[in-house]
């Protein structure tokens, strides 16, 4: 008995929660930000959010000594807002109507789910962390946000710039629609080293304590790093004693391939889509990202699954495409990713240099 095409659909559409979950799970960031509460899910109200960036203490303190002191008012002017602006990507891959044909019982529809929609999700996750990592704009996905400060992402056609420049001083490129230059506070940390073996560690260390006094308070501390496999394995040859690696895994039990090992409080993972032939500068010759994922927000855009879809890897009716013998499936995300304190996150370049 062959499959319909909308069974499949039924079936993708009971398994699509488990699929955006194993989504999450495979990228650490991700994972920290839902986990966290931190990722909203609204009603389709338009591509942009904004929100509050507050840079430094928002008040001031009044010595009382006689009573008759006039208490300082309110708050100081450090509250700015940014914007972020959410990229719609949609995924379409097409199921020949033949494999539908001679398709027979669940076993043969497991098969189907294999063969064509988990192996495009997988296909969708690798792009989506390749330009997170360096922001190429390959395969379609150049809206989303890239941690590369040396390239650019136009979610609504107009450029922006990556999240983290290999600069010691303030730019004007305005990151989440905030220049550093105008901006106090809106820079991220950064360290460049000579060669691993001669100030590496060191200047891991250097940025790392620098984020960690940047966001200790409000917004915890680098909780994650991710490094291309030169730099990893360069670290990893700096350690004297045992290591012990980690990994994240799935709700379904498998993991793939996020190998991590500790760096003072911080989980460092070996990122494989960080390619330093994409990369400019000092970033190169090694690249290490440090983050902390409280201070990450995302956000989706949605209502109707069935029309416009809700944004997080929805499924959207299957389509029978003329004078072909296949139908099409898609999958739909509308996700938009920021931070809201730049400077409690960093990057060190230069690790991959002996």
């Amino acid at each position: 008995m062959a499959i319909s095409p909308d069974v499949l659909a039924s079936t993708l559409t009971d398994l699509l929660p488990g699929y955006s979950e194993t989504f999450t799970k495979w990228h650490p960031l991700l994972d920290a930000v839902v986990t966290g509460g931190n990722l909203s899910k609204k009603k389709l109200e338009g591509p942009s959010r904004e929100f509050t960036v507050v840079t430094g203490g928002p008040g001031q303190v009044t010595h009382i000594q006689t009573g008759n002191e006039v208490i300082n008012g309110g708050r100081k002017q450090l509250a700015v807002r940014g914007n972020e602006v959410a990229p719609r990507l949609i995924y379409a891959f097409d199921v020949p109507r033949k494999d539908m044909a001679e398709a027979n019982g669940k076993q043969d529809l497991a098969k189907l789910i294999k063969t064509y929609p988990e192996r495009a999700l997988h296909d969708f996750y690798e792009m989506l962390s390749q330009q997170l990592a360096v922001g190429d704009g390959a395969n379609g996905v150049g809206g989303f946000l890239t941690l590369n400060g040396g390239a650019t992402y136009s979610p609504d056609g107009t450029a922006r710039q990556g999240l983290l420049e290999a600069s010691a001083t303030a730019t004007a490129n305005a990151v989440h629609g905030l220049a550093g230059t105008t901006t106090p506070g809106w820079q991220n940390q950064f360290a460049t080293t000579t060669g691993f073996s001669v100030d590496g560690v060191r200047k891991m260390r250097e940025v790392y304590f620098k984020c960690q006094r940047e966001g200790r308070v409000a917004d915890g501390t680098v909780d994650m790093m991710f490094g291309d496999e030169v730099s990893f394995l360069n670290y990893m040859d700096s350690l004297q004693e045992h290591v012990r690696t980690g990994q994240i895994e799935s709700t379904d039990g498998k993991n793939y391939g996020r190998q991590s090992i500790k760096f003072v409080d911080s989980d460092f993972y070996l990122e494989d889509s960080i390619d330093l032939t994409k990369l400019t500068g000092t970033s190169a010759d090694g690249c290490i990202y440090m983050l902390n994922s409280s201070s990450f927000e995302a956000f989706t855009l949605g209502q109707n699954a069935s029309m416009e879809g809700k944004g997080f890897f929805d499924q959207g009716a299957p389509m029978r495409i003329p004078d072909l013998d296949a139908y099409r499936y898609e999958l739909i995300l509308y996700f938009g990713l920021h931070t809201v304190q730049r400077r409690a996150n960093g990057i060190v370049t230069g690790t991959a240099l002996s």
